[in-house]
């Protein structure tokens, strides 16, 4: 999955729960996908290394 799909599906679901595009945009980025880590019990993956 390239990063502009994994955005866009991001955005999806979280508009399906009620947050709304300002919600969205004004949030932490790097600490929720911090937090979506650590619930999944996921690898360390470095932004470059998807890049």
């Amino acid at each position: 999955m390239d990063p502009q799909d994994f955005i866009d599906q991001l955005y999806l679901a979280l508009l399906d729960k009620g947050w709304t595009l300002n919600d969205i945009d004004s949030m932490d980025i790097i600490y929720y996908l911090k937090l979506l880590n650590k619930k999944l019990g996921n690898e360390k993956v470095y932004i470059d290394e998807i890049l």
